[in-house]
């Protein structure tokens, strides 16, 4: 048998009280931190269960005051199961993501899925592959199908996306992820991407590079902008000069395609007076990463062949190479 959502293990709980006699009609019911405290849920799981409870016309809520038992209850109608009214009220949320490619993505997915579980909301997944038009397109049908709400991811070049533009003007349940339109009065969720960028590159020049590279997307969604300002402003603040040839801006087509690790090991070899590299999205960073490493294994087999080539050519002069470990904090 399917384990009732929480929220109606709630509400089933709050019934069978008033059925039991130790509720009565007028009585208050537990407060909101009393009965997520007792079930060890969220607020809005709580919040859900309460609102079915007065939807279906079982407790009255009294702004400031709490909630309690409706004096014109008739305790023997009281019915367990949900009107299909009230459960259908809390169904469906759609969450718009750009990829599945990178781990903080699939985190966020699995823990927005969970409580969403919790909260007795169900989930629809769309995938927009980076593509705005998959997105407008994703948007009209979540909405046509009923959804009540909507988280969205943006894409990566994002700009002034018409549908997205339109559900905040038609006030429709939205909540932004990270990257959102400038200017535009909606419900946004971000890391401080200005202040984290700000820290970081601090924290590179007092350590003395000041050679840092920029690995970077070519596009100009708010996530990369406020990093971008946040480097930026950490070279400013310390009055050294930004040397912006160390800037390396992958146009999105090669990002997304197989020549886009070739890309980065080509800069990172045609600028060899670079001290650090600072990657403004996992994307990039795994790039950087990789072409890192690739970059450091052609140099350690060149050096194994010239040790070998020097003996080869009757030159013995023994040499001990050991090649540094760095220590890196995931």
């Amino acid at each position: 048998m399917k384990k009732l959502a929480l929220y109606k293990q709630i509400r089933e709980n709050i019934i069978q009280k008033i059925k039991s006699g130790q509720l009565r009609p007028t009585d208050r019911i537990p407060s909101e931190q009393e009965l997520m405290d007792e079930f060890r849920v969220s607020k809005i799981t709580v919040r859900n269960a309460l609102t079915l409870l007065a939807d279906e016309g079982l407790i009255i809520r009294v702004q400031g005051k709490g909630s309690f038992v409706s004096s014109s209850l008739v305790v023997s109608s009281i019915n367990f199961s949900p009107s299909p009214c009230s459960a259908s009220s809390m169904s469906l949320i759609g969450f718009i993501i750009p990829t599945m490619r990178t781990r903080v993505i699939q985190k966020l997915v699995d823990y927005t899925e969970h409580f969403l579980q919790e909260a007795g909301l169900s989930m629809v997944l769309s995938i927009t592959r980076e593509s705005s038009s998959i997105e407008s397109n994703v948007i009209r049908t979540l909405t046509e199908l009923g959804v009540k709400g909507l988280i969205v991811f943006p894409t990566e070049d994002e700009k002034y996306n018409e549908s997205l533009l339109r559900l905040s003007l038609d006030k429709f349940p939205c909540v932004f992820i990270d990257r959102y339109l400038r200017n535009i009065d909606t419900y946004t969720i971000t890391s401080d991407n200005y202040g984290g960028a700000y820290k970081a590159i601090s924290h590179l020049l007092s350590k003395s590079h000041q050679q840092i590279a920029l690995i970077s997307p070519e596009n100009a969604n708010t996530a990369v902008e406020d990093r971008t300002l946040g480097f930026e402003q950490a070279y400013t603040d310390q009055g050294i000069s930004i040397d912006k040839s160390l800037w390396c801006h992958i146009p999105l087509d090669i990002l997304r395609s197989e020549q886009a690790l070739d890309y980065v090991s080509n800069f990172l070899q045609n600028h060899s007076g670079i001290s650090a590299a600072f990657s403004l999205t996992e994307e990039t960073a795994r790039l950087t990463s990789a072409a890192i490493s690739l970059l450091n294994d052609h140099s350690n087999i060149d050096l194994l062949l010239k040790l070998l080539c020097e003996q080869m050519e009757d030159i013995y002069s023994p040499k001990n190479a050991v090649i540094p470990v760095e220590l890196i904090f995931p």
